[in-house]
């Protein structure tokens, strides 16, 4: 029988009366699967700013946090100051004495008088008679060629010294300076008496007066007077003048002028930094610039230590040559002391005792020599001032008082943008401003507002007026080593998160060292500021009544013709029934369809505790809709909390499945 059967068969397949072989065709209707989500917390909550916290057993919290306050305080202890400008002028200058000396021996007087020679020679013992006119109208020749050509001095003093080496006493002395070039008297001296071995000195002041280099000593008259019985006769004794040029202050000189230092002295400069009291700063960045013009003709020295300054041990001092300049721009020596230790204390061992704000530094300034003949001016000068400018790392001292008036600032959020209406009653939420105080000094915070806004509702936060948070100062341990304080300050906020804000507003006053100082030294590195942090924390405690949420999302079917129905599965882990509303969305934005309206989803089952235990199930249908002009479909859906007025939680594993499945109707082999 079975053979027969597939005979029948096979001849009706060889031998049918068509002729051309055909491809058979059949209609089928088919579930076919377009998409699958799972939703949980961390998927719903899309905010960045919004941080999803669990405890222990997976209870979620949202955090929402930004930043209140970052107190830059660099600006507060940024040094800057100018030294005094100093105009060194060359008629401040001391120069070196001028010293000439000129020596009369005995010998050469003797080989004056007629048979000198003979009636006194050398080494015998002779009774000497008076000599009256002994010398008159000789002369000296004093040469300063070796210290200047010509000198127009508008301080000085010419000083003579006669030294009486003659073994008898001289007398009736008259002496006069003249120059050379134009036999002006510069000065003269007259003495009556100079006893043997005596010395005679005269001062007569050359103000105002032109000194050559080239001068003429002219002894008017000299006496010798009689001995007392026998002298020794030894042709070296001598009469010595010695002419001398002191306290020189030249109105112009052409000189040869020797190393001089023209101007020395130890500074402390003080910086103004207001209230604060500093002893000591770690340099971030900072130099000192040495502005210096000199019109002098030769080259000049500076050499410039600050022993405040320090790096490694070491404190800095340099030494810069200043060329002569005409063109009036100072010359410019800038020095970086990034890394280096200022000691604000002033000098070592100061009169008065340590002091603060200040930095302590020695200078002196030298003319180099040429050894060459050049000519100086009284108006010629040597100018210069110090710029400081010290941005620091860190800061010691009394870093002062300061209050800062922060805000009013608003601060959006968009972590209730998904809910459009409905209510919300929360278990408990805060918000708290949490205060990482990485300064060593003691700082009061005020609240003067804080408040949640939605654009229509706006509420206050509870405030306790003029309360003023004490935030305890940080400290600070060998090698640098910042221990901050934490503080926080923690207000009720149910009422102003249950309307659903997209502002928190906040202003408050911030102090810095209320209470003056304190007996702790003060420290601030303004890289580690005080930071106070806006804190919203939302435990997902709640009852929910109508609380709707929507959202849009692009959609793009394929085969449209085949689809006769769509059916959306939701597995429903929350403790939440919902009515669901899908609005199908054409290109423009606009409502083409309502594809599903207010269909119900159920709750997930939950055990006596209020935990879920069991997802429910539900399966909603979408039928008899063009699907041709749908761009979007924006879902609404209204929670409700189950069972009603109880406080549900939400667990981090929660979850809602939604699979989106299609019914196609499909002819295959066509």
């Amino acid at each position: 029988m079975k053979q027969l059967l597939l005979l029948l068969v096979t001849t009706l397949l060889l031998f049918s009366c068509k002729h051309e072989l055909e491809k058979p065709t059949w209609d089928v209707d088919m579930i076919v699967p377009l998409a699958h989500t799972k939703l949980n917390i961390n998927n719903i909550i899309t905010d960045s700013a919004t941080i999803i916290s669990e405890d222990a057993e997976g209870f979620i919290s949202l955090v929402y946090q930004e930043s209140l306050l970052n107190v830059n305080y660099d600006s507060l202890i940024v040094l800057e100051t100018e030294s005094e400008e100093k105009s060194i002028r060359i008629d401040s200058v001391d120069f070196d004495d001028v010293v000439i000396e000129h020596n009369i021996t005995i010998g050469s007087v003797i080989n004056e008088v007629p048979f000198g020679t003979i009636l006194f020679p050398d080494g015998s013992q002779r009774d000497i008679p008076a000599m009256p006119g002994i010398i008159q109208n000789d002369t000296i020749d004093i040469d300063a060629s070796d210290y200047f050509e010509s000198m127009t001095l508008y301080n000085g003093m010419l000083n003579l010294e006669l030294i009486n080496g003659f073994p008898t006493d001289i007398s009736n002395v008259s002496f006069a300076l003249y120059n050379s070039t134009n036999q002006n008297l510069i000065a003269t001296f007259t003495t009556p008496l100079i006893e043997s071995g005596d010395t005679y000195t005269e001062s007569v002041s050359v103000a105002g007066e032109t000194l050559d280099h080239i001068m003429i000593g002219l002894i008017n008259n000299m006496d010798i007077d009689a001995s007392n019985g026998l002298v020794p006769i030894d042709y070296n004794d001598a009469i010595t003048t010695k002419i001398s040029i002191t306290d020189i202050k030249i109105m112009e000189a052409t000189a040869y002028f020797p190393n001089q230092l023209l101007h020395e002295e130890n500074v402390e400069e003080s910086f103004e930094l207001g209230a604060a009291r500093l002893t000591e700063i770690g340099i971030k960045t900072g130099s000192v610039t040495i502005n210096a013009l000199s019109t002098l003709p030769d080259t000049g020295t500076i050499i410039y230590a600050i022993p405040s300054l320090s790096k490694n041990g070491t404190t800095f001092e340099t030494e810069v040559k200043i060329p002569p300049n005409t063109n009036g721009v100072p010359t410019q020596f800038v020095f970086n002391f990034d890394g280096y230790i200022m000691d604000l204390t002033g000098k070592e061992g100061r009169v008065g005792g340590d002091t603060v704000n200040t930095i302590y530094a020695t200078l002196a300034a030298y003319l180099d020599s040429t050894g060459e003949l050049e000519t100086i001016h009284q108006v010629d000068s040597f100018y210069l001032f110090n710029e400081y400018a010290f941005t620091p790392e860190y800061a010691k001292g009394y870093i002062g008082q300061d209050t800062l008036l922060l805000g009013p600032e608003t601060v959006e959020t968009d972590v209730f943008d998904l809910i459009e209406s409905g209510n919300i009653d929360l278990e408990s939420a805060k918000i708290s401003i949490a205060v990482n105080n990485y300064i060593g000094a003691d700082a009061g915070f005020q609240i003067n507002n804080l408040s949640a806004s939605n654009g229509e509702t706006e509420v206050n936060a509870v405030i306790h007026n003029n309360e003023i948070h004490i935030i305890e100062r940080a400290s600070l341990s060998a090698g640098n080593i910042i221990t901050p304080t934490f503080s926080e300050i923690v207000i009720e906020a149910n009422e102003m998160l249950e309307i659903f804000p997209n502002e928190i507003s906040t202003s408050a006053t911030f102090y810095l060292n209320p209470n003056e100082q304190a007996a702790t030294e003060d420290f601030l590195f303004p890289a580690y500021p005080m930071e106070a942090n806006l804190e919203v924390e939302i435990p997902l405690s709640f009852i929910a009544n109508e609380l709707t949420l929507s959202n849009s999302s692009e959609v793009e079917i394929e085969n449209i013709e085949e689809i006769e129905i769509l059916y959306i599965s939701i597995e429903n882990g929350l403790p939440l029934e919902a009515t669901l509303t899908l609005i199908a969305m054409d290109e423009y934005d606009q409502v083409s369809d309502t594809l599903m309206n207010k269909q119900q989803v159920i709750a997930g089952i939950s055990n006596a505790n209020g935990r879920v235990i069991e997802n429910s199930t539900s399966t909603l249908e979408i039928k008899n809709t063009d699907f041709t002009h749908i761009k979007s479909i924006k879902a609404v859906a209204s929670f409700n909390t189950q069972p009603q007025q109880e406080y549900i939680s939400i667990y981090s594993n929660y979850t809602m499945d939604i699979t989106l499945s299609a019914k196609l109707s499909k002819t295959i082999g066509e």
